[in-house]
């Protein structure tokens, strides 16, 4: 996959099935982005049926008890199978490519803590 941005707007070219069968042809989409709003989410959910995929987006981890917190859900995108598929593969391949410009990404937060000596600050 093939892109070009132009301002608000994308163009990617991707190849798919078409004409002849075994053949592909090259698609150009263009993709505007330009009404787009952002949002940043620091926890997902995954859920699914048969039938879809719904991937929540929530806000920060908000305690409002001794033992109890809340996520508020932000967003919520729904895919099919297939789409969820092609987002799945997509992620992985860009972790991969941020993880050999800038280093392992450790998930449990215990194990980013780094030591230090005591009397000594950040």
């Amino acid at each position: 996959m093939a892109k070009d941005s132009k301002g608000g707007e994308t163009i990617e070219s991707i190849a798919g099935a078409g004409g002849e069968a075994g053949q592909q042809q090259q698609l150009q989409i263009q993709l505007d982005d330009s009404q787009t709003s952002s949002l940043y989410s620091s926890n997902v959910r995954v859920w699914n049926s048969a039938e879809e995929f719904n991937v929540d987006f929530g806000g920060p981890l908000r305690q409002t008890g001794a033992s109890a917190a809340l996520i508020k859900i932000e967003q919520r995108v729904v895919l099919s199978p297939w789409a969820a598929k092609r987002l799945a593969i997509q992620l992985t391949q860009a972790v991969q490519k941020y993880e050999q410009v800038y280093g392992t990404l450790e998930i449990d937060p215990r194990r980013r803590t780094v030591a230090r000596p005591v009397g000594t600050t950040a």
